[in-house]
């Protein structure tokens, strides 16, 4: 047996006296290192869904993207047919800075009403998403104030059925998707 002294001033420290010591530590450590003296975790409950957060749609979304050519102070309407709670992700760009609305039109509304969302002076892009609050159009009115001529290039993707083309002195041109 190996025996140790340990000295310091007034004080015998003998491997007989540190064996209860160095024992106990080392069933104390063992206990917490074995896997029954650590608790199980407790199960978290995950939140409840957040209500609107997913929409599902019966039909593929669709793309496009199309260029508009504006005459100096010419202004025109490019709109999609959306139900209520569809999407529409859009970016456009401009050559030159525009005057331009994002507006919508329910399908239900009385003729001329339209509920304004967006709407700004010599901006030449913008970028977004929208969820149709109604059934309806839903779309922008670009204007060019310009003695130039400028082209407005728009894409989008979302779950619309259609869009309509609207130009003064024109027929309104309708696209099924």
């Amino acid at each position: 047996m190996v025996r140790f002294n340990f000295h310091t001033p007034g004080t015998v420290w003998s491997g007989n006296t540190m064996r209860p010591i160095v024992c106990t530590v080392a069933a104390v450590l063992l206990f917490a290192a074995s896997p029954g003296a650590q608790t199980a975790p407790v199960p978290v409950q995950p939140p409840p869904p957040t209500p609107g957060a997913v929409s599902l749609q019966t039909a593929p979304y669709k793309q496009e993207t199309i260029e508009i050519k504006l005459a100096p102070k010419e202004g025109m309407e490019y709109k999609y047919e959306l139900d209520k709670g569809q999407a529409l992700l859009y970016s456009w760009t401009a050559t030159a800075p525009v005057h331009y609305e994002l507006h919508s039109e329910p399908a239900a509304g009385p003729k001329g009403y339209a509920e304004f969302f967006d709407q700004e002076d010599g901006r030449e892009q913008a970028h977004g998403s929208y969820i149709a609050p109604f059934a309806g159009i839903h779309g922008w009115f670009w204007e060019n104030r310009t003695d130039r001529e400028l082209t407005v290039r728009l894409s989008t993707s979302g779950f619309y059925s259609g869009s309509l083309e609207f130009r003064r002195a024109q027929p309104v041109k309708r696209k099924a998707f």
